[in-house]
């Protein structure tokens, strides 16, 4: 519902001041404008866009390192991510963004409405959304300040304690089942800008949803918990189609899309698609063409001409694709760097959503749940497989590219030759490499996913003077500044978890 965000000026004057730049942790704690005093409607608008996230966090958390770990991105300008070269900015920018913002309001709101009647759908929904941004913490940082996180304000705790990754996994599947059973239909939930608009029905597949992706994170480490908490999500009631997909919708002029402000072609954008700063890696395109996947002509394009506000000429013809090799040199780079393949420009449009929880994602989750008998009753693998995969062409046409891209006789041939293999472990690829290509945009679950099942194969990049000695990262690593402000806890925190860099695998990655 839009209109709640537009029936004030100051709710966006508001946001401004709060997706600003924070990097003091202590400071971050204290809430000189008492949060806990305003209408729940507007705090929980505002928590819904930091959720989604700012260009700060995106630019160096997703796009330069986590989706080009995972080599679906490729650069020769912004590099860290590409040759794995530490940069202490970027890989504190997700820890910043969240417990300066999203965190702190977060907790704040399900305080403000403990208890009351009726406001249960906004204390259900701030569960669920403080459960997806632990879930992305914890899976990149690993052990984490979790139960007393976010409480400077409200009870002058400046130096958590960090808890151990397995202990916040449960209490996020807990968290996430409460909130599910205590959504009504009778009371409000107004300044829902996600597509769910206030549907707690929604909402609650959505819960359920997110639990089935945190069940799945135990399948290394715990496959009896992993069975257990897949069942229940699954036996609840699941996203059921492209239209119960969990996203943030994003409005042109008043909060864009956080990756779309650094790769887009519109005024105010940062325009790095213009400026040929972000390639899709060779990894990706290759294994898109390896399988003549009608998604390689919606969304790759050979771009020429132009300016930063007109993508110019945007070439489709899937023959001339080419990704660029991650950790490119740029002087080895032969012609060009305009002949190699990018994003389309309508998937970094201002007002694109942001996916946090697709339909795609659930059924390929479902499909190897199923394939390993964590659930033993309905469809087979094969058939949530096919539905994944349609799922996610189809979610791509969210995106406003030209309609005659999605031919429908194309797209049927596609998916009509899919095959489905016989042998489990290449069944297993087959899911995780689908479900790789489907959280596209999204590089922290990508590359949670990829350390979970460790498809797609990748090839590591050994560039000289990396830092993990040509090994894919495998988590970031904590902040500088935790080792100034919460000297004591962190250290605790890394004598349980092992040496505080990016080789030591979190507990679910062991």
């Amino acid at each position: 519902m839009l209109k709640y965000i537009y029936n004030s000026v100051w709710i966006i004057i508001l946001f401004l001041t709060f997706t600003s730049c924070t990097k003091n942790f202590r400071d971050i704690n204290i809430d000189p404008t008492k949060l806990t005093d305003l209408e729940s409607e507007s705090l929980f608008t505002q928590a819904i866009i930091q959720t989604s996230g700012g260009e700060y966090e995106s630019f160096r958390g997703n796009l330069i390192y986590t989706t080009q770990f995972v080599q679906q991105f490729a650069s020769t300008t912004y590099q860290a991510g590409d040759r794995y070269l530490f940069d202490e900015g970027y890989n504190s920018a997700l820890w910043d963004g969240y417990y300066g913002k999203a965190i702190q309001n977060l907790v704040n709101l399900i305080e403000k409405t403990a208890g009351k009647e009726e406001e249960i759908n906004y204390h259900s929904a701030s569960k669920v959304l403080k459960a997806f941004i632990f879930l992305r913490l914890t899976d990149i940082y690993g052990n984490l300040p979790y139960f007393n996180a976010g409480k400077g304000f409200l009870n002058g705790i400046f130096t958590p304690d960090y808890d151990e990754q397995r202990i916040v996994l449960l209490d996020i599947a807990d968290e996430l089942e409460v909130a599910a059973k205590s959504f009504r239909t009778d009371k409000p939930l107004k300044g829902d800008i996600t597509s769910y608009n206030g549907n707690v029905e929604l909402w609650k597949k959505a819960a359920y949803s997110l639990l089935l992706r945190v069940g799945m994170r135990f399948s290394k480490i715990d496959p009896t918990t992993a069975t257990s908490l897949v069942s229940k999500a699954y036996t609840n009631g699941l996203i059921s189609s492209n239209d119960e997909t969990f996203r943030i919708n994003h409005t042109s002029g008043v909060y864009d899309n956080p990756n779309s402000h650094i790769l887009g072609f519109y005024p105010g954008s940062r325009s790095e698609l213009y400026q040929n700063n972000f390639k899709f890696s060779k990894t990706f395109i290759d294994i898109l063409k390896l399988n003549n996947d009608v998604r390689l002509k919606i969304l790759s394009v050979i771009r020429t001409g132009g300016s930063p506000t007109d993508p110019g000429n945007e070439n489709d013809d899937t023959f001339i694709q080419k990704g660029l090799p991650n950790g490119t040199d740029i002087s080895h780079v032969a012609g060009s760097l305009h002949t190699f393949s990018q994003l389309r420009s309508s998937f970094a449009d201002a007002n694109d959503p942001n996916v946090i929880v697709s339909y795609a994602q659930t059924m390929l989750l479902l499909a190897e749940a199923r394939e390993k008998n964590w659930i033993q009753t309905g469809p087979s693998g094969e058939f949530y497989y096919r539905k994944g995969v349609q799922a996610a062409i189809d979610l791509l046409r969210l995106y406003n590219p030209s309609s005659s891209i999605f031919e429908s006789e194309k797209i049927e041939t596609f998916l009509t030759g899919l095959v489905y293999p016989n042998n489990l472990e290449e069944r297993l690829e087959s899911i995780n490499t689908q479900y790789y290509i489907a959280s596209l945009l999204d590089g922290y679950e990508a590359h949670a996913n990829w350390r979970r099942s460790n498809y797609p194969t990748l090839i590591p990049v050994n560039f000289p003077g990396n830092y993990t000695g040509g090994v894919i990262p495998r988590r970031f690593q904590y902040p500088a500044s935790e080792g100034a402000l919460n000297t004591n806890n962190l250290d605790a925190a890394i004598s349980k978890q092992g040496s505080n860099n990016w080789l030591t695998n979190v507990w679910w990655d062991k």
